[in-house]
């Protein structure tokens, strides 16, 4: 039997890409602004609040139970520099098209914890096995990237996203 190989990181983000592309021909993603500003509670080794800074909605019409997905990390080389923050913040909108066409994904949030400058993706996936992938993808992405165990993910299966943020918020709404 031969071992079944698992494609390559590369391989994955172009395969990503190709389908941005048909999402965008199929006016099926979409940048939002409903939660922009809004803090969250995210409890990962202790309470910390997290601002939403990015909102990203696709529909690729997988029909599966829906799953919330967590990844937490805080950059290695811009440490608390505002201004490097300020940056990655707005240029990350770059990284779209190598994560949006993942099979599945329906809303990613940007925030970032405005003390600690720690980053975190909250996700809504179609399938816990799908937001299962795109984890183990992104994580392989963000350790060389990221402070030394500062990388972690947490898949909460047959949960929606509106379900988990109601769980955890909002505390502040900023407009």
């Amino acid at each position: 039997m031969a071992k079944k190989t698992r494609p390559s990181t590369f391989k994955l983000a172009v395969l990503s890409s190709l389908q941005f592309i048909r999402l965008l021909t199929w006016r099926t993603i979409h940048l939002h602004r409903d939660r922009l500003g809004r803090e969250y509670n995210i409890h990962h080794g202790g309470k910390t609040n997290y601002s939403v800074f990015r909102e990203t909605e696709s529909r690729d019409g997988t029909p599966d139970l829906l799953a919330v997905l967590v990844v937490g990390f805080r950059l290695r080389f811009i440490g608390s520099n505002p201004l490097f923050h300020w940056m990655f913040q707005r240029i990350c909108i770059i990284s779209t098209p190598i994560w949006s066409g993942f099979h599945g994904l329906r809303t990613k949030l940007w925030m970032v914890d405005p003390e600690s400058k720690n980053y975190l993706g909250i996700y809504e996936w179609a399938g816990d096995q799908n937001a299962l992938a795109y984890a183990e993808w992104l994580t392989q992405i963000l350790r060389p990237l990221s402070t030394r165990g500062s990388v972690w993910y947490e898949v909460r299966s047959n949960e929606s996203l509106a379900n988990y943020l109601e769980a955890h918020g909002p505390t502040l709404a900023v407009r």
